[in-house]
């Protein structure tokens, strides 16, 4: 296997922005907690849908 350095920052930024969306939205740890709306679940499917998706094809091109 080859080393993907962008890969590896790429799955990085979409852990953080993950974080970042989930307490921002549920307002954990700073305010009242609130439950993840349902815009807020799809705006976090798409990007690992989109990460998955682009691991899937790499991983069959042989590339990851």
């Amino acid at each position: 296997m080859k080393s993907n350095r962008n890969l590896y920052i790429g799955l990085a930024l979409c852990l953080v922005m993950t974080c970042w969306v989930f307490f921002g939205s549920t307002g954990l740890g700073y305010t009242e907690y609130r439950p993840l709306r349902a815009r807020d679940m799809f705006g976090l499917a798409i990007p690992w849908f989109c990460v998955i998706t682009v691991l899937i094809r790499d991983r069959r091109k042989g590339i990851v």
